[in-house]
């Protein structure tokens, strides 16, 4: 029997939930960035894609951790000094650790790569942020 068969003959509580799309709670995580560059209501910015490999500790210990796999992102805008000082902050360990010199290369290169990031929430919980970055 191939696997695509056990599948088929297991029942759907079986099968994984999907991965959700939410803002990972405060606290330290483990997970794998990428970045690309793309224009959201016509603004050029970077966005960074985050998806969850582990939870170390939460703020919040009664927060609920995400599950591996589950995904959420970070953009920063060009246009504004804050959007910019925040991809200074979050691409410059990246940067040193790709080995790469321009803001480009190093979105380019920026493909699921592994690190800890320590997070924060905005006020409505509708965000992450960024408050640390350090490449694994």
């Amino acid at each position: 029997m191939s696997e695509t068969d056990d599948l088929l003959d297991s029942t759907l509580d079986d099968l994984e939930d999907l991965p959700e799309f939410k803002p990972f709670p405060p606290g330290a995580h483990r997970v794998s960035v990428s970045m690309e560059l793309k224009e959201v209501s016509d603004k050029k910015c970077v966005e960074m894609s985050l998806t969850h490999i582990e939870t170390l500790e939460l703020s919040t210990p009664t927060d609920t951790a995400p599950t591996p796999g589950d995904s959420t992102n970070v953009l920063f805008f060009l246009d504004n000094e804050f959007g910019r000082g925040n991809l200074k902050a979050c691409g410059k360990p990246l940067a040193e650790a790709l080995g790469t010199t321009s803001i480009r290369d190093t979105i380019e290169a920026t493909t699921n790569i592994e690190c800890l990031v320590l997070t924060s929430n905005d006020k409505d919980k509708k965000y992450t942020n960024i408050k640390e970055l350090n490449v694994v």
